[in-house]
């Protein structure tokens, strides 16, 4: 720090540049000595402003030569980083221009102390010359972020309010006397080029709107070129070191509560104009992917497709909102202070757009304008049915292999094959044994299968990328022990709320993503109920003809069956395929033995007629598994038992043991009984003891 009793002595051998505060302080003892002190005090304070504003055309032209190419503007290019240079060499520049002026300060502080007589209202202090460094920059920063545009696209803000008013910073004392000359100037500093120098280059600064009327006539600059195009969106390349230079503003002078003009200008600027911008922008955006009858319909090309480095088609509606969350997420990186507000508009979006997908898959599985839906869609979200599904083997290997944990075999053969027969169970006994089901209770179109499935695969996309960003939030959190590696650029703390409100809507997601899964598997089974139980209700089997063809209703059943795996095979994962169409087999087995109670009479004809029908199913579902479906080799023996007595039944029992349970042995000795009517009851209810004691016999003998 400089000794201010100190006497100060030119050395007249030495480079002022090499020492510019000794420099100045010479300066000043000599314009004591010319009693010329008040009058180069308000030259000094004159100039401040245009000299802060020439070295903002000055450096703009330094990066406009460095960067343009021959014959192109930087003006018209959307490219923010050459603003953020220029500021950070203007930031670099302004704080010599005021560690200069600290310097000026100290030594006319000293020759006042000394006893010169200096009216106050001609001196200045650093809270003049960082006032005008805030008011030339704010001035730099409504032209680069096109606030003039900006404020007339939206309603008066409080931009309008004195504090910020631009002529207060500009306000001049009325001129004194004309012929003064003033004999000190500040641009002599090493730091900071005068203003005549800079006309003297020849150099050309088309100022506009940037520079107030009254200074440019004083400066005396002529055209202007800017470095990038004006854009409210150029305040996320600048924004995290302008913060830094405004607290180093804010640390050199006592600010009003706590906030400087230029901070106050930024925070109402991002409020009141940015904020509003990017949620219409984003808006705008999601409501064009969104909005429409078929918008839930259409699905991202093949390219979009690799891009995103995934082998099922998504929504397009879903990857656009996808796209606009994660401008959000940079915003929440390039402008932390405002994370929260970033993540709530966040949240408002994922709220929408999840009312959107819920609405669409109503529109699916609702019938007409009733209440009532299909038969799938009420059986997945119905509470036990849903919990027992998620509760097989085959829905935990998908999470499983989600997680690429396939080594672990869930169930043996057996379990599995007991676990099949209670989910066919369940179904059966969520049907009616009577009724025929409603067409109107299944999805017949399906292309709206596809729709499902395509939302399915969009959804549970789009919850894994939510739940990584959850992830990363959830470091950043105080409360936080979490551990996870951050990405280089971190996002900032989030309140509590915001962050449960965001988890909240990922499990949302994901719940409608994992149900239209589970309505996918069930209803492939509810065709094969609404297909197969007229079979048995309505088809003749006992009839003089061989008829050599499967039952009209199998035949539609396979035709359903192909249609559906052609459309899901394109749309699912190849492991989701398989979870659709898995154990059909056993449900199909199982349908139609259960069926055998309400065959009235069967014959030969009709025993064949049946096995037709069981290998015309195997055959394609065997296309479509590409495994052979042994339950329906199970069913077919079954019926083939009709070829013989119930007391070579019997005696097939006591050989082999059973491989059906009594019920069904019940059922295939009553459909017996009916078709040969020289049995009578009571010789059936003598066959039914005899089955009976057989069961139990060889039940016995196996426990032992």
């Amino acid at each position: 720090m400089m000794d201010l009793n100190k006497e100060i002595k030119e050395d007249l051998n030495g480079n002022p540049e090499e020492n510019p505060a000794h420099f100045i302080a010479v300066l000043v003892e000599a314009l004591f000595v010319l009693r010329k002190i008040p009058d180069s005090a308000e030259g000094i304070k004159s100039k401040i402003e245009p000299e802060l504003s020439a070295i903002v055309a000055r450096t703009s032209q330094q990066v406009v030569d460095s960067y343009a190419q021959q014959g192109e503007s930087l003006s018209s290019q959307n490219q923010p980083r050459f603003l953020l240079e220029l500021l950070e060499n203007v930031f670099h520049q302004f704080r010599n221009v005021a560690r200069m002026h600290k310097i000026v300060l100290r030594n006319l502080q000293r020759i006042i102390v000394s006893g010169v007589p200096v009216r106050n209202e001609l001196l200045y202090d650093m809270n003049d010359v960082w006032s005008k460094i805030q008011a030339v920059l704010e001035l730099v920063l409504r032209e680069y972020l096109d606030v003039q545009t900006s404020s007339r696209q939206r309603a008066p803000t409080s931009f309008d309010e004195p504090s910020t008013d631009i002529n207060s910073y500009f306000s001049k004392k009325k001129p004194t006397k004309s012929k003064k000359i003033s004999l000190f100037r500040f641009d002599a500093s090493i730091h900071a080029m005068s203003t005549n120098s800079y006309v003297d280059d020849n150099m050309t600064f088309d100022t506009g709107n940037l520079f107030h009327v009254n200074l440019l006539s004083e400066v005396g600059l002529g055209k202007h070129q800017m470095v990038c195009k004006p854009s409210v969106n150029n305040i996320t390349a600048i924004f995290m070191p302008l913060e830094a230079f405004i607290k180093e503003v804010e640390d050199a002078v006592a600010c009003q509560d706590g906030t400087s003009s230029l901070q106050s200008f930024v925070t109402e600027f991002i409020q009141n104009i940015f904020l509003g911008q990017v949620h219409a922008t984003v808006s705008s955006s999601i409501a064009a992917a969104t909005k429409g009858f078929d918008a839930l319909r259409h699905v991202v090309d093949h390219k979009t497709q690799k891009d995103l480095g995934v082998t099922r088609p998504l929504l397009t509606s879903t990857v656009t909102v996808d796209r606009n969350i994660r401008k959000l997420q940079e915003l929440m990186q390039s402008l932390p202070t405002y994370g929260d507000q970033f993540l709530n508009m966040i949240c408002n979006i994922l709220k929408e757009y999840r009312d959107t997908c819920n609405s669409a898959y109503r529109g699916i599985v609702q019938i007409e304008s009733d209440e009532k839906r299909v038969i799938s869609a009420t059986w997945a979200k119905d509470e036990d049915i849903s919990r027992f599904l998620r509760s097989l083997p085959s829905w935990r290997s998908l999470q499983m292999s989600e997680r690429q944990d396939l080594s672990k075999k869930l169930c043996s053969e057996e379990e599995i094959r007991t676990l099949n027969s209670k989910e066919a169970l369940i179904l059966i006994s969520n049907l009616s044994s009577e009724a025929i089901i409603p067409q109107q209770e299944i999805i017949t179109d399906v292309t709206q299968m596809r729709t499902i499935a395509n939302v399915h695969e969009s959804l549970e996309w789009f919850a894994g990328r939510l739940r990584q960003f959850c992830e990363l939030l959830s470091a950043r959190s105080p409360n936080s022990m979490n551990s996870i590696e951050l990405s280089t650029r971190e996002y900032p703390p989030v309140s509590d709320k915001s962050l449960e409100s965001l988890k909240m809507l990922v499990k949302d997601f994901q719940d409608l993503a994992e149900i239209c899964l589970l309505l996918l598997h069930l209803e492939v089974r509810v065709h094969c109920f609404y297909f197969l139980l007229p079979v048995a209700k309505q088809s003749n089997y006992a009839g003089p003809i061989d008829d050599l063809d499967p039952d009209s209703n199998v035949l539609k059943l396979n035709k359903d069956l192909s249609a559906m795996e052609e459309m899901l095979v394109q749309s699912l994962q190849p492991q989701k395929f398989k979870y659709i169409f898995e154990s059909l087999g056993f449900l199909v087995s199982s349908i139609l033995m259960s069926s055998i109670q309400y065959l009235k009479k069967i014959n030969e004809n009709g025993i064949k007629k049946m096995c037709r029908n069981l290998f015309a199913i195997q055959q394609n579902l065997t296309n479509i598994t590409m495994a052979r479906e042994t339950d329906l080799d199970h069913a077919r023996q079954y019926y083939e038992l009709l070829y013989m007595n119930p007391d070579d039944v019997l005696s097939l029992i006591v050989e082999k043991g059973p491989d059906y349970s009594y019920s069904e042995y019940v059922s295939l000795f009553q459909l017996y009984q009916k078709s040969h009517p020289h049995i009578k009851p009571a010789n059936l209810d003598t066959l039914l003891h005899k089955l009976e004691e057989v069961m139990n016999k060889t039940q016995n003998g196996s426990s032992t």
